[in-house]
């Protein structure tokens, strides 16, 4: 998977002072930083207690011995992979990977670094003779004969380390067991991944707050220069401003800013309905320490009556962020702030190649009354993490427990490893969604190695079903309609079971206008009073696509979630949202709220439309 470049790379050590640097120059001894040479993005984070727990456990149980002192300071680099991949940048040197497996869970891929750490372990190793050296540092493997002992529990497929004289020389992955090995004189034993001289890593114990001190002259520069934009933009646009807070480490960041720019700060949290329970425990205790005010977007129960209608969202299928974030949010900011807001957002660049491509300020297109910036835009983890360790205030408890981004806790853009985590953290929610992908459909195999994850599989996990022997399917809605021909043209029908008045309102929503006796009729689609609707055209490509336009007024009448992502649309305030949306006679036709619509734009839009010819 090639790695993305989302910005410069600025992580720097001071040997030093054995601490990790976001600038060239030390703030304690004034010596100039390394660079570590770290996979891109180069989104560092602190390596907190709970992860350095994960990391000396698994080295323990792959090499003997832990890879990391728990008196030094340790950051983690999530790198691209199948699923989670942190390079561990430990006294100055990337010291190895931890990489999630689907089966054997945490693994250890050590560098030469770690390796010549954990050869004390005495596990994993395979010791070659002196001669050999030389013809692996030339690029050869690990063949038996140049093999003069090694660990009787290594098993296919371990990753393992290669010394020569009690040095760590090379790591790769063993092609065949010990057991295979001693009853084999020829053939490969380790393919080699590295190989090489461990450079020489720094030593000394360091605490995260000398961390903070060494990089104290970047935290004030990024800090002033926020402080600046967010003072800059409010005075220009003249809004009232609200912080979008998702109980995460940037979000609470962006508070913090906001406060010190402004002297007061306004707080928007989203329940979703499926928040961790810590997250919104959080919320309100982060922003009275903060002393800002906090308002609440509730989504209800909306996401598990999605779910029963939508099938469980995936990558490739997210209308659940629109259901249970965007609507809510447009509730909210239409009823505190009716002549829109400006809303700081903690969006940075290092998160994503679309962040990246993201303009420091920017308009939602599903929230037009919001103007939206992000004043830490330009900040990595690092910068986010030094800042609020700076400040002295809590930050969400899951983030202490091991978990590397918050949010919805059954979100399909999570990893593995953390829906792993969720079992043994959160077992009453686990245990739900388990239960809610089983009445999916979703066999014990898709959970486990994570196919509930998309719609429509991609490439790589096609070849994971295929190895699992399990049928890719692809899950679509499917409409089917009746046809048969008149004077030439062709005629889909089907039936609606809502009240005809709420029909009649959402098709005027796209103009179906023309009013006949006891029906609504525009562009080729008819409605009848009698509960038929009907969509007519001179080709099969035309009616389709009348038939999807007809059944998106359908499934609005009838399945409407109240989600409130249509307020956000209407210009003319023609939506009423109570328990269900309507659509009154303000309406001008625009269309906007209906092309909007999570019905239309991810049910009827992705569905299958099966046209039966009557005889």
């Amino acid at each position: 998977m090639k790695a993305p470049y989302l910005g410069r790379l600025r992580l720097r050590w001071c040997r030093r002072c054995n601490l990790p640097l976001l600038t060239r120059r030390c703030a304690i001894c004034s010596s100039s930083g390394e660079s570590v040479p770290i996979t891109p993005p180069g989104d560092v984070r602190p390596a907190f207690p709970r992860d350095v727990e994960v990391i000396n456990r698994t080295a323990e149980k792959q090499f003997g011995t832990p890879l990391l002192y728990e008196d030094r300071v340790a950051v983690l680099n999530r790198a691209p992979g199948e699923d989670v991949l942190d390079e561990i940048v430990a006294d100055g040197a990337v010291l190895g990977a931890l990489r999630y497996d689907f089966e054997r869970g945490y693994v250890l891929l050590p560098s030469l670094e770690g390796a010549q750490r954990l050869v004390r372990g005495g596990k994993r190793f395979v010791e070659v003779y002196p001669e050999v050296e030389d013809y692996l540092a030339r690029g050869a493997s690990v063949l038996l004969p140049g093999v003069r002992r090694f660990d009787r529990g290594i098993e296919r497929g371990d990753e393992v380390i290669v010394t020569c004289g009690g040095r760590a020389i090379a790591v790769g992955r063993a092609r065949l067991s010990a057991e295979e090995a001693a009853s084999r004189e020829k053939g490969m034993f380790v393919k080699l991944r590295r190989r090489g001289t461990p450079r020489e890593v720094a030593e000394g114990s360091a605490s995260w707050e000398e961390a903070v001190s060494a990089n104290e002259r970047v935290i004030d520069s990024y800090e002033r220069e926020a402080v600046r934009f967010i003072r800059e933009l409010s005075a220009r646009v003249q809004k009232p401003v609200v912080v979008a807070f998702s109980g995460g480490k940037d979000s609470l960041a962006t508070l913090l800013l906001v406060k010190k720019a402004l002297g007061e700060a306004t707080a928007l949290v989203v329940d979703t309905g499926v928040e961790f329970p810590e997250t919104m425990r959080f919320a309100e205790e982060a922003t009275r320490a903060v002393g800002a005010e906090l308002l609440v977007a509730r989504a209800g129960e909306r996401f598990w009556r999605g779910v029963e209608y939508f099938g469980f969202p995936g990558r490739d299928y997210r209308w659940c962020c629109k259901v249970v974030k965007l609507g809510p949010t447009a509730k909210v900011i239409k009823e505190h702030f009716p002549e829109g807001c400006l809303t700081f957002i903690g969006q940075r660049r290092y998160e994503s190649s679309a962040r990246a491509a993201s303009r420091r300020v920017w308009r939602n297109p599903w929230l037009r009354s919001q103007l939206a910036a992000s004043p830490i835009q330009h900040w990595t983890a690092l910068h986010v993490w030094l800042y609020l360790l700076r400040e002295g205030v809590e930050v969400n408890p899951l983030y202490l427990s091991g978990s590397y981004r918050l949010g919805c806790w059954l979100c399909p853009g999570a990893e593995m490893a953390e829906i792993a985590m969720l079992r043994q953290s959160h077992p009453g929610l686990w245990k739900r969604l388990r239960d809610v992908l089983a009445g999916q459909g979703f066999g014990e195999a898709e959970l486990v190695h994570g196919l509930w994850r998309w719609r429509r599989l991609p490439k790589a996990q096609r070849q994971v079903a295929g190895k699992l022997e399990i049928e890719a399917k692809e899950r679509r809605k499917r409409f089917r309609y009746a046809v048969e021909r008149s004077g030439g043209r062709l005629v889909a029908k089907t039936r609606f079971s809502a009240d005809f008045e709420r029909v009649e309102g959402f098709a005027r929503a796209i103009g179906i206008n023309n009013r006949g006796n006891g029906f609504v009729e525009g562009e080729g689609i008819r409605f009848y009073r009698s509960g038929v609707a009907e969509a007519e055209a001179e080709s099969e490509r035309e009616l389709v696509a009348r038939v999807r336009r007809m059944q998106g007024v359908i499934e609005r009448a009838e399945h409407c979630l109240a989600c409130g992502v249509c307020i956000a649309q209407c210009r003319s305030d023609a939506v009423v949202v109570e328990e269900k949306a309507r659509i009154t006679e303000r309406c001008t036709s625009c269309g906007a709220c209906h092309r909007r619509c999570p019905l239309v734009r991810y049910l009827v839009a992705k569905a299958e439309v099966v046209l039966d010819a009557q005889a």
